[in-house]
């Protein structure tokens, strides 16, 4: 009977004490939300006061990601290459990081950070859309648009991981009288690429340090229509996918680079 009595009041002490841990818990979670509120509210008086609009549909409490160290593998670009030439392109070295793939229809060289470029090709594409598309699927690049005008026919579109948009990832194939004639791009090779520790700039600070940059530089804009985190492709002979948060203006597109904190503008593709 003795035996029984201890394990019930053990028991007993058991739960009194997940009680707790739980109340504990729960009342940590709402100071913490409580604080992220009071926060978001003092960041939009903020702006406000600033002359600024900060729409109310953009979540203030939305992570940053993780910055990534990428393989540095270079045959990606040899099927890249064999791709947009056909055959079977014939490398060589042009130094500086730079390497050059050639067949008849003509030659593309890929820098080592990642970016591509070719004028003055000649190869026969049927469709270009539908090339294009299959090209996109490949390698990783979505938001397809093409466009024409007086017989020229601009395909462009995006590389993301895993629906996040790679900014700098852009790409720009252009098509004349049935021929394939330049290209202009930047690839990542995915494969392979491992996690990073680093500092990561929360939403709240990224803002106050865009709002910072607007004084200091008269930017001229009317609020921030939006906002989310995004990979930038920088580096050379080490690449990495740096998160970045991309601020939408009601005039132009900024970045604030989540380790350094620096505020630059997009450019034109």
């Amino acid at each position: 009977m003795e035996t029984y009595r201890l394990k019930n009041i053990a028991i007993l002490i058991l739960l009194l004490l997940n009680g707790f841990l739980l109340v504990l818990l729960g009342y940590q979670s709402f100071r913490s939300h409580r604080s992220a509120a009071e926060t978001a509210t003092q960041l939009r008086e903020l702006y406000e006061a600033r002359g600024l609009t900060l729409d109310r549909a953009v979540d203030l409490g939305q992570e940053p990601l993780t910055p990534l160290r990428l393989s540095g593998r270079r045959d990606a670009e040899q099927v890249i290459a064999a791709y947009l030439l056909g055959g079977d392109p014939v490398a060589a070295s042009q130094g500086g990081g730079i390497i050059s793939f050639a067949t008849e229809y003509g030659s593309i060289q890929f820098r080592s950070g990642g970016s591509f470029y070719a004028n003055h090709l000649t190869r026969q594409v049927e469709d270009p859309e539908e090339f294009s598309q299959t090209f996109c699927e490949q390698f990783g690049y979505e938001d397809m648009a093409l466009s024409e005008e007086g017989g020229t026919v601009t395909v462009t579109a995006g590389q993301r991981l895993e629906d996040v948009p790679i900014a700098g990832c852009d790409l720009a194939l252009t098509f004349e009288d049935g021929c394939l004639t330049a290209v202009n791009g930047a690839h990542a090779v995915l494969e392979e690429s491992v996690p990073e520790a680093a500092e990561r700039m929360t939403c709240v600070t990224a803002l106050v340090r865009f709002l910072d940059y607007r004084d200091a530089y008269g930017v001229v804009c009317g609020g921030v229509t939006g906002v989310s985190c995004v990979y930038a492709l920088q580096g050379d002979a080490a690449l990495r996918l740096t998160p970045v948060w991309q601020v939408d203006t009601d005039t132009y597109t900024y970045f604030v680079d989540c380790a350094a904190g620096e505020v630059t503008r997009q450019t034109s593709s």
